[in-house]
C-alpha cells in the first residue's frame, strides 16, 4: 500500500511515524505532502520523531511540496485543519484517481460536502488518539484512542482497499474499525470539541484542568447541550451520554493541551 499523508501537524506526525514502520515491512511506503517548503527541506534533514511510553521513534519518510515527486498514491490522508482542506485537496489533486481513498481527518462539518465532490472515494475518519506538537519534526504521543472511517457516499460500500487501511492501523497499534454511518460519530466527536476545544483556549488550561472549576463544567455541559439540540433537529442518531463521554476525555487526556489551545500559544 502506497499513502501519501498531507500536513505533518501534531496527528499527521503521529500517523506517520506509527504507520510508516509497518509499510515498509510490507513493502509499502509513505510519503508526506506539505505546503510550507522550507519545513519540509528542514522535516526532509532531521526526520519526524515520535515520544512515546518513554522511547522515541524517529523516521525519514519522503516529505516535499511537490505531489510530481511522489511516484505512487493509493490512499490520501488529509490531515491538515479543516480551514486547509480545500488548499490540502487540490495540493493532492494530481495523485488521486477514481480509486484513491481521499481521508479527512479534520474536526467538524465543514470538509465533508469537499470530500464528496472530490475525484476519488471519499472517507471521513474520527480519532480519539492524541499527539502534541511540541516543535516542527518532534510530537508527543496522547495515549490511545480509537479511529473509526465510513464512506461518505450513502450508495457506496466501503471498498476492500479501506479495509486494508483500517487492518494497517490495527498492525501498527492503532486501534481502527469502519463503520456503516460515520455521521453519528461525527457528530459524537463534535461534541468533544465543543466541550473541551474553546475553554481550554479560552482559560488557557490542559484538558484535565477543565474540570478543575464547577463553573468550567456547567459551561461545558451548556455547551454540548445547545450541540446535541442541532443534531436532533437534524435527526441524528446520537451515541451515548455526549457530557458524561467529553467529562471522561477530559480526564483520560488529562495532560494533553488541544489542538486549539496549542494554536493560540503559538500565536497562529
Amino acid at each position: 500500500m502506497h499513502i501519501v499523508l498531507v500536513g505533518p501537524g501534531a496527528l499527521g506526525s503521529m500517523l506517520a511515524v506509527r504507520l510508516a514502520p509497518q509499510l515498509e515491512k510490507e513493502g509499502g511506503t509513505l510519503s508526506l505532502l506539505d505546503h510550507d517548503r522550507q519545513r519540509a527541506r528542514c522535516l526532509a534533514e532531521t526526520g519526524i520523531t515520535l515520544y512515546r511510553n518513554n522511547d522515541r521513534t524517529t523516521i525519514h519518510p519522503v516529505i516535499t511540496v511537490n505531489p510530481a515527486a511522489i511516484s505512487e498514491c493509493r490512499v490520501v490522508l488529509l490531515c491538515v485543519k479543516s480551514g486547509d482542506a480545500a488548499k490540502a485537496l487540490l495540493q493532492a489533486a494530481p495523485l488521486v484517481t477514481r480509486d484513491t481513498l481521499i481521508v479527512g481527518m479534520q474536526n467538524g462539518m465543514a470538509h465533508l460536502e469537499m470530500l464528496r465532490r472530490a475525484r476519488g472515494i471519499g472517507v471521513a475518519a474520527v480519532s480519539s488518539a492524541g499527539a502534541t506538537l511540541t516543535a516542527p519534526g518532534h510530537v508527543e504521543d496522547g495515549g490511545p484512542g480509537v479511529t473509526r472511517f465510513g464512506v461518505l457516499s450513502e450508495t457506496t460500500s466501503p471498498p476492500k482497499l479501506l479495509e486494508n487501511l483500517v487492518s494497517l492501523f490495527n498492525r501498527a497499534d492503532l486501534k481502527a474499525e469502519v463503520v456503516p454511518d460515520i455521521f453519528p460519530t461525527l457528530w459524537e466527536k463534535l461534541f468533544i470539541n465543543v466541550a473541551i476545544n474553546a475553554l481550554t483556549a479560552i482559560y488557557g488550561r490542559k484538558n484535565g484542568q477543565l474540570l478543575t472549576s464547577c463553573s468550567v463544567r456547567n459551561t461545558m455541559k451548556n455547551a454540548v447541550s445547545e450541540a446535541m439540540a442541532v443534531a436532533r433537529a437534524r435527526n441524528i442518531k446520537i451515541l451515548n451520554d455526549p457530557i458524561a463521554t467529553a467529562f471522561a476525555v477530559c480526564r483520560r487526556t488529562r495532560n494533553n493541551t488541544s489542538s486549539m489551545l496549542q494554536d493560540v500559544l503559538k500565536q497562529r
